[in-house]
């Protein structure tokens, strides 16, 4: 078992019922580790230094490496695409750039979550959201290849 699959039993394990696991990154030949939780209303810093405590404990216990490690403990943050279904409940209402697996982009208000499918107001370019004919979208979350965020600061 590598030290990934490690990390991951220990935090699934270790996280309360409403954070999860988004992921665990480690690039070949570097020395940090960076885990990923979110939370269905979000992750606090005091969360993630708690599970960094307790992940850097079983670390040192197994005496892992020769070298010193870095680990990081944090959110996936706004910028990175969403990758879990899990997280799309917290950004009701926000917009999302969705691409789809055909490579075809659609931007919207992201309206509801329904089961494995999510529902966007489609943005038209020209009105915003304004426009006369709202235009929702149904998309499956199986044919979505990447969602993120679009930040606004209005």
């Amino acid at each position: 078992m590598d030290i990934v699959e490690k990390l991951t039993i220990w935090t699934n394990e270790y996280l309360a019922s409403h954070l999860f696991l988004v992921g665990i990154e480690q690039k070949v030949g570097s020395r940090k580790i960076s885990v990923f939780v979110d939370g269905d209303n979000g992750v606090s810093i005091d969360e993630c230094r708690l599970l960094s405590k307790h992940l850097s404990g079983h670390l040192d216990e197994m005496e892992y490496g020769d070298e010193p490690y870095i680990l990081e403990v944090s959110s996936p943050g706004a910028e990175n695409p969403l990758k879990l279904f899990r997280q799309y409940t917290k950004h009701v209402g926000r917009e999302l750039k969705v691409t789809l697996n055909q490579n075809t982009e659609l931007l919207g208000r992201l309206e509801s979550i329904e089961g494995e499918v999510i529902t966007l107001h489609l943005k038209d370019k020209k009105k915003d959201y304004k426009a006369k004919e709202t235009i929702l979208k149904e998309i499956n979350f199986s044919d979505i290849k990447e969602s993120v965020v679009q930040l606004s600061f209005k």
